[in-house]
């Protein structure tokens, strides 16, 4: 049935309106001819003529449909009027509600099938159409000596048939509500995984960059690179490492497949063996981290692999949502609650805290807090959601509250137990290896590359130190580097510095890549700085989003090294081209109107802003560098940062080679003398204007008319 009424682009809900309509109307056919066949002769002629009139309203459609299966609201709407007309129609050819029985109720089968479509609107207006009908056939026939009866029994009418089409109205309305609400769910849902999928991408991809692009350097110069990119190497291993093994927790959490390994041991002497592997990682980040407990023991059961994932998954959290300076305490409780013993484990944070709104969420699988991108540190996201059901494996309860801007209380309360048998824990090899915070050295500072030597200068902008640290030991023989840990930073540096080319990441902290390149180009002082951005979205429509922005290249992570230097010298050789393009045009003839076009919208307008500008004071001899600054509203080292990357002169020469164009034209064009053109064009000194003039067009000023 199904493959007969769909079409191409048919919906689920399109395709079972098609199949409620299409039934409905096949099973009344039969029923009507029957009626016409059985009961003709005794209904009389009008009826009789009716039914055959109500037969062809179904049969007609059923037919057309057969050719044309779109529209189906317009076949449903025919049908709807079809039944409450012609039952009014019959209804009066037999005198009446009084005088008619199941005629009357076949009518409400319009309303009734119309309730069960979404508009409801058109649902209480075919209703409201049947009441008119059938009260109009009644009152059209006398009811002669039984009035009495013909009120009490309109009365009966109305109520009941309303009280039927009230409550059909209320259960269709929640049924599609709550089919809505679902609908909206899943979508919801889909999108958070969407998003949870994409950043789990990005959180492989990267220190897949790293490790492949290490493995390249190492082999290329292993003395140098070979126990800095070990380190490297392991260490982001280690994170995907990590990463696959949150995932394969959760998979089989989901699966109820993961077994609860219980000993009886001290709880309070264990949890303080896990917060003190943090100790490092705490005092690299320089925040105060402190273990207490009260009483000094608590033996229980526990499984010390679950209980390691719970405590390093909320301190990793803790240390990396607080600042430099702040504190996270660890604090042990045993607790009645309901006449049973609980062990209740509090981590309290000063970080930054999670939105009233969003405090419901953390836990969830698919979802991440947004002041998660307020910081740099990577992460899966994942922590949470497997926290949460390894503390409900063993029969707890976690919970959090928050404060945005001073902290985060995360409480997990355990059930006391004392049933396995006892192992002590050995105190060495069960403490987790907490990932430790990246050591700078004067490799990977902050900051501008100490490198004067190169010509061309780069700006990174990525939160991962690891891929900064990569991407320098490709790029720093080549190229003086520069480095932002978001996008904001790198907005900011970029319109400080002007950079020759910047590399970005998408997906950051702060600002991401997209936004950062679309304010880039909008900026008059940084659109002609090229832009490669780096990311692990490689879709279609993720590079057609990126190259859209206005980015000059977009490069899938893990990238090739060699790829990338390619693609960085190509952008070169672009940005030499169009720096010969405006200095031959400035040359020749400045820049004219004729010579720009759209490929460099921004940079011709630019340049032409500069001349315009110059043109309306080229004879004030006292309009230099400084007042041209203040009406492009640059600093002078950002016009000439701009300047030098559009052409191969300087804004002086470019000043004074406006000037002798238009001295040229006033000594082709009119009688002024040499001195006085030169005051017009804003030389104080005659002798030096004839000496420039001379160096510029290869003969003396006052030559000019006889040429």
């Amino acid at each position: 049935m199904e493959a007969y009424l769909k079409v191409r682009g048919d919906s689920p809900d399109i395709i079972l309106q098609k199949k409620i309509w299409w039934l409905l109307g096949l099973g009344s056919i039969p029923v009507l001819a029957a009626s016409i066949i059985l009961m003709g002769a005794i209904l009389g002629r009008a009826v009789l003529y009716t039914n055959i009139l109500f037969l062809m309203s179904l049969l007609v459609p059923v037919i057309i449909f057969h050719f044309h299966r779109r529209n189906i609201t317009g076949y449903a709407l025919f049908s709807q009027l079809s039944i409450v007309l012609l039952t009014a129609i019959k209804v009066y050819l037999m005198g009446g509600m009084i005088h008619v029985g199941t005629p009357v109720y076949v009518g409400l089968i319009g309303p009734v099938y119309a309730l069960i479509l979404p508009n409801k609107k058109r649902a209480v207006n075919i209703f409201l159409l049947y009441i008119l009908s059938m009260i109009g056939a009644t009152l059209l026939n006398s009811p002669g000596t039984e009035q009495y009866v013909f009120y009490k029994f309109f009365m009966g009418f109305l109520i009941g048939n309303t009280a039927i089409f009230i409550t059909l109205y209320y259960f269709t309305s929640q049924w599609e509500s709550a089919k809505q609400a679902e609908k909206d769910r899943l979508k919801e849902l889909d999108e958070l995984k969407t998003k949870f999928y994409t950043h789990i991408a990005h959180e492989f991809r990267t220190p897949l960059s790293i490790i492949t692009g290490m493995a390249d350097q190492m082999k290329a110069d292993p003395s140098r690179w070979l126990d800095q990119g070990h380190a490297m190497i392991k260490r982001n291993s280690q994170n995907l490492i990590s990463l696959t093994n949150q995932l394969l927790d959760l998979s089989k959490l989901e699966d109820r497949s993961m077994p609860l390994n219980l000993i009886h041991d001290d709880m309070v002497l264990y949890s303080r063996y896990l917060v003190e592997s943090f100790h490092s990682m705490a005092a690299g980040l320089n925040i105060s981290l402190t273990f207490s407990s009260e009483p000094e023991e608590i033996f229980m059961d526990m499984d010390p692999d679950k209980i390691r994932d719970i405590m390093s998954n909320l301190l990793s959290n803790a240390l990396k949502f607080t600042p430099e300076g702040g504190s996270v305490s660890v604090r042990l409780e045993r607790i009645a609650k309901e006449g049973k013993p609980f062990v209740r484990l509090r981590v309290e944070d000063s970080g930054i805290g999670i939105p009233q709104n969003e405090q419901a969420l953390v836990f969830n699988r698919y979802f991440q807090a947004k002041n998660h991108l307020k910081t740099s540190s990577p992460g899966s996201g994942l922590g949470l959601a497997l926290t949460r059901e390894l503390v409900g494996l063993m029969s707890g309860n976690i919970d959090v509250r928050s404060t945005p801007g001073k902290g985060s209380v995360f409480v997990v309360q355990l059930p006391i137990n004392n049933k396995a048998a006892p192992i002590a824990l050995p105190q060495i090899n069960v403490l987790h290896e907490a990932r430790k915070p990246f050591e700078t050295t004067g490799e990977l500072m902050h900051g501008e590359e100490n490198n004067l030597a190169a010509e061309f200068r780069l700006l990174l902008v990525e939160d991962n130190k690891d891929v900064i640290s990569y991407l320098k030991s490709v790029l720093k023989e080549d190229y003086a580097i520069e480095t932002a840990l978001n996008g904001v930073e790198g907005f900011q540096k970029a319109l400080k510095i002007i950079p020759d080319l910047i590399i970005s990441d998408v997906m950051m902290p702060e600002m991401d890549g997209y936004t950062l390149s679309r304010k880039l180009k909008a900026d008059l002082r940084t659109s002609h700085i090229p832009i490669v951005l780096l990311t692990a979205r490689s879709d279609f429509d993720s590079r057609m989003e990126g190259l859209n922005t206005g980015a000059d290249a977009y490069l899938s992570k893990p990238f090739n090294e060699r790829e990338l230097l390619v693609r960085i010298k190509k952008l070169i050789a672009l940005r030499r081209d169009l720096q010969l393009r405006y200095s031959a045009a400035s040359k020749q003839m400045v820049i004219r109107n004729n010579d720009l076009n759209g490929k460099h919208s921004r940079e011709d307008a630019f340049i032409n802003k500069v001349q315009n500008i110059l043109k309306v004071h080229l004879s004030d001899e006292e309009f230099g560098i400084k007042q041209l600054c203040e009406a492009l509203a640059m600093s002078r080292s950002q016009l000439y940062r701009k300047f030098a990357a559009l052409t191969d002169m300087t804004v002086n020469q470019f000043i004074i080679f406006l000037r002798l164009e238009k001295a040229r034209e006033l000594l082709t064009t009119t009688s002024l003398n040499v001195s006085e053109v030169a005051y017009d064009t804003g030389f104080k000194n005659p002798a030096y204007f004839s000496r420039v003039f001379s160096d510029r067009f290869g003969y003396a000023p006052s030559k000019v008319r006889d040429r």
